[in-house]
């Protein structure tokens, strides 16, 4: 099956609008990132004190808090990988987009 340029062009407008908001998104996941990080040096100085869980905490164990934390911080690690990635795609379709011939 092919596709013409005009095709091509139709579907990665939707798709650079689509990439765009995902990209607007970086902010929220740099945040979430920092609070993790803390989160995670919180933690740590926790149990460097000898203190104890906090009062309420859902996890059983500062290993279970920590595998928690550091499992969200790969997967905000990810999220950024992802949107770098995401970025180049939209560079290469906004410059397809715009300069590939029509004929």
């Amino acid at each position: 099956m092919s596709m013409t340029v005009g095709g091509a062009k139709t579907i990665l407008n939707a798709v650079i609008e689509k990439t765009k908001k995902s990209i607007e998104r970086l902010g929220t996941y740099e945040k979430e990132l920092a609070d993790d990080k803390a989160t995670l040096a919180y933690i740590n100085s926790l149990q460097d004190n000898g203190d104890p869980l906090p009062a309420g905490s859902p996890y059983e164990s500062f290993t279970e808090w920590t595998d928690q934390i550091e499992k969200e911080i790969r997967s905000g690690e990810n999220s950024l990988d992802r949107i770098s990635v995401e970025k180049a795609e939209l560079m290469a379709f906004e410059y397809f987009v715009e300069t590939a011939p029509e004929a």
